[in-house]
């Protein structure tokens, strides 16, 4: 039996943090591996991308982690709740220990979420992102925002991951994808 780590999240874009982060959990926790687990296009986030290339920035981001970490891609033709995502997640990985990853911030909040009875079954990983200077690293809205502002993002953003970026174009005034 492995011990499998699932970590939610827009990725919009994937920071250096966020590898930082599972990798610091894999260590503290025994995880085995894990996986990131993008929120679909139907999740409702104003400048959310596509899927397809928030999951190759992913991809891109853990190359140097293939044992380590990998993407778990959830339906993405249809809205998606956090439950129904567990219950996926429990039916492919049924004879794994199975942990759900997420900042402090997200699971203090967790009580209004659908179907919270069944949620607080699960066994969660709770990352503190109160430290303010660990919640800015993490920030995918800091990467966004320091793009629109033409700052650099080297140190947020992996070399390979800022070059998909420049060569798609993403998130630069005007993109279109």
């Amino acid at each position: 039996m492995s011990r499998l780590g699932f970590f939610g999240g827009s990725f919009n874009p994937i920071t250096k943090a966020h590898v930082d982060l599972i990798l610091e959990a894999i260590d503290k926790y025994s995880l085995d591996k894990v996986y990131f687990v993008p929120m679909n296009d139907k999740y409702k986030k104003q400048g959310l991308l596509p899927l397809e290339l928030r999951k190759d920035m992913i991809e891109i981001a853990l190359e140097d982690y293939p044992n380590k970490m990998d993407v778990f891609l959830i339906d993405n033709d249809k809205e998606t709740k956090a439950i129904d995502s567990f219950e996926l997640i429990d039916s492919c990985f049924n004879k794994d220990e199975r942990f759900f990853i997420m900042g402090s911030d997200n699971y203090k909040n967790i009580s209004s979420w659908k179907n919270y009875d069944k949620l607080k079954e699960y066994n969660f990983i709770v990352l503190d992102r109160e430290n303010e200077s660990r919640t800015k690293d993490i920030s995918s809205t800091v990467v966004r925002n320091y793009i629109k502002d033409k700052k650099d993002i080297t140190s947020l953003v992996s070399e390979k991951v800022l070059k998909y970026i420049e060569t798609k174009n993403l998130y630069f005034e005007g993109t279109k994808e």
